[in-house]
């Protein structure tokens, strides 16, 4: 019984090409993202973006420290006492939206 290799040699032959292209398109695909994802990292929020709001802190406290990440900023407040807490804002809106006390334990 003989083979035709032939018919085995074109198929093998598609099948490597094939799998060739894709590749490529893969490769460019992840330099496409790399690519366009790169622009948004170091894009700049204009000062417009920034909503004026006012944050009540208790009588006799201060900022501490102050955090931002994406659309939030947390600020690290220690009040009259000595106790602190954490209020979070989002720089868009400048609704407060959440804050977090710390205690120690007893």
């Amino acid at each position: 019984m003989t083979t035709d290799w032939t018919k085995t040699a074109r198929l093998l032959k598609a099948i490597v090409i094939g799998l060739g292209v894709l590749i490529l398109l893969g490769g460019a695909l992840i330099v496409y993202e790399m690519i366009s994802r790169s622009g948004k990292i170091g894009a700049r929020v204009s000062p417009d973006s920034y909503a004026a709001t006012t944050v009540t802190l208790p009588s006799g406290a201060r900022v501490v420290g102050m955090s931002g990440e994406g659309d939030y900023l947390s600020l690290l407040v220690e009040d009259a006492a000595g106790g602190q807490r954490v209020i979070t804002i989002d720089r868009r809106s400048g609704a407060v939206v959440g804050t977090l006390t710390l205690e120690t334990e007893r």
